[in-house]
């Protein structure tokens, strides 16, 4: 019986190796603070306009000021800014930069 020899291919790559992840993640966590950003200003804008400014303070912590503007929020249309998405996105941040730092590069084929 004559068997066929099978040419050798090289191993395939992963498609997501764990550098990859760790991009998607910083990616995805800026992504998300872009959103943070965006949604503080439309909601604060609506309240204060041209003085959204005055407002710097509501982006990272909830004050007793944010607070009333957040109630004073429940009659508009944008819903009332809440920074735990701001400080979610930079936890995301941070972990994928963690997880890249820390991962050795693939070596080169």
């Amino acid at each position: 019986m004559n068997q066929v020899p099978v040419p050798s291919t090289p191993p395939r790559r992963k498609l997501l190796t764990i550098r990859n992840a760790a991009k998607l993640l910083m990616a995805c966590g800026l992504g998300f603070f872009l959103l943070a950003v965006g949604w503080w200003f439309v909601f604060f804008e609506q309240m204060l306009g041209e003085d959204v400014k005055a407002a710097s303070a509501c982006f990272y912590s909830t004050t007793a000021q944010c607070e009333v503007g957040n109630f004073v929020g429940l009659f508009m249309d944008t819903p009332a800014y809440e920074p735990a998405l701001l400080w979610a996105s930079i936890v995301v941040i941070v972990i994928g930069l963690l997880v890249y730092v820390s991962t050795p590069k693939p070596p080169q084929v």
